[in-house]
């Protein structure tokens, strides 16, 4: 690995990860139903950031992802379990993208049915590009609508509401709910500081400090952009000429098609368009991702087909995108399976425990099986009150139990040995 990124490249590679469709849309949604408490989603991604440095250094002397350390602690069925495990998170990405991929796609005047037909079926031909050099266009559309958001920000005035943003997302916060922010906070926040697809650019540092200090940078600069989004939204709302929307997912590019329309006749569309691109360039990337991950779980037992594969899990996270949840819960619902599944064990590696024989598979199983459990209640048995926070809660618990169990049969296995000798 090369290893030369000054902490400011760290700090804005970290940034342009982080600043997608599911940042825009999703705090987007959220304000136009909590006002700048919107901007949790942000704030959360950045918050996981600003966790990162804490043990960036740490990761950055290993010179290894967390999850090649988990693999080299715990044994290479543990990594292939971790593998097919990031799927789930990855479904709540790619659901996002499709989300917003639809939103625009009905902006557009498609119909509910089609928006979603013509969303997933571009998604799926976007990944069979050439993304290397795809990406440019993709990053360059996304660029474009970040540019958008300030002009579209002056343009309705709402210079005034950012500049007091931090107030009003204090005062608003209590709108989402404790259970609600805290499942988010956790949600997004542990997805950040364990996202393979940070640690790259945090192990590319030239340097530890570098390491650590582009972590810090990031997470300022996200939290100082989380509020972008719905003060857009606010200011955009309060003017007199706006047109409403179908869909609250509609609402930020609305918003951003309704400030290019000013500069010129077509800028309106153009605008959908380019963020149209965007989202199928990011669904497009965590496709593959999802292939990659699916193709290497398989080996050696069956072999499908990367369409195949493809069709899998563009499936799985089009069934998300059917929940009815806002895209920021969408993702959340995901990534708390995820944490509840992996989290005790990452504990464990983080604290440098002595060395164990305890098999986290069966940990990381038992987590996972009892977060999933939860979820199935809500549709057999009715609506859970928090049901995200329940599935998170009760995965750890199960995890953390596996493992005491497990660490204790384990010890009296040793102790009884040299009696049987």
């Amino acid at each position: 690995m090369v290893r030369t990124l000054n902490a400011l490249q760290v700090a804005a590679l970290l940034v342009s990860a982080s600043y997608g469709i599911g940042f825009l849309f999703g705090s987007g949604e959220h304000a136009l139903q909590y006002g700048m408490a919107g901007a949790i989603y942000g704030v959360a991604t950045g918050l996981g950031m600003l966790a990162m440095a804490w043990f960036a250094g740490r990761l950055w002397r290993a010179g290894r992802a967390v999850w090649d350390l988990f693999g080299d602690r715990f044994g290479e069925r543990v990594r292939r379990l971790v593998a097919l495990l990031s799927i789930v998170w990855m479904a709540g990405v790619l659901a996002a993208q499709i989300h917003g991929a639809v939103a625009v796609v009905r902006l557009l005047g498609a119909g509910v049915p089609w928006a979603q037909l013509i969303a997933v079926g571009l998604v799926f031909a976007a990944s069979r590009f050439d993304l290397r050099s795809a990406s440019i266009v993709f990053s360059v559309c996304l660029g474009a609508s970040a540019l958008a958001l300030v002009f579209a920000l002056v343009r309705a005035e709402g210079l005034t509401l950012y500049a007091h943003s931090v107030p009003a997302f204090a005062a608003t916060l209590p709108l989402i709910g404790l259970a609600q922010g805290v499942t988010i906070g956790i949600g997004v926040g542990l997805l950040v500081c364990t996202g393979a697809d940070y640690h790259q650019f945090v192990l590319a540092a030239r340097d530890c400090r570098s390491a650590v200090g582009g972590c810090l940078l990031a997470g300022v600069a996200l939290i100082f952009l989380a509020f972008l989004p719905p003060a857009v939204v606010m200011a955009s709302i309060a003017q007199p000429t706006w047109p409403g929307v179908a869909d609250a997912k509609q609402v930020l590019p609305q918003a951003l098609s309704m400030a290019a329309r000013e500069l010129t006749a077509i800028g309106g569309a153009l605008m959908l368009a380019m963020l149209g691109v965007a989202a199928l360039g990011s669904g497009a990337a965590i496709l593959r991702a999802m292939v990659s991950a699916l193709d290497s779980a398989q080996a050696g037992r069956m072999f499908l087909r990367p369409t195949a594969l493809a069709l899998i899990a563009l499936g799985g996270a089009t069934a998300l995108t059917m929940s009815g949840l806002p895209i920021v819960d969408t993702m959340v619902s995901v990534n708390v399976v995820y944490i509840a599944s992996v989290g005790v064990s990452l504990v464990g590696l983080l604290r440098d425990e002595p060395e164990q024989h305890v098999d986290e598979t069966w940990v990381i199983s038992a987590g996972f099986t009892a977060s999933i459990a939860v979820y199935l209640l809500t549709w057999i048995g009715g609506p859970i009150s928090n049901a995200e926070l329940l599935s998170l809660s009760v995965g750890l618990a199960s995890a953390m139990l596996a493992r005491i169990i497990l660490g204790r049969r384990e010890r009296r296995d040793l102790a009884c040995r040299p009696s049987d000798r």
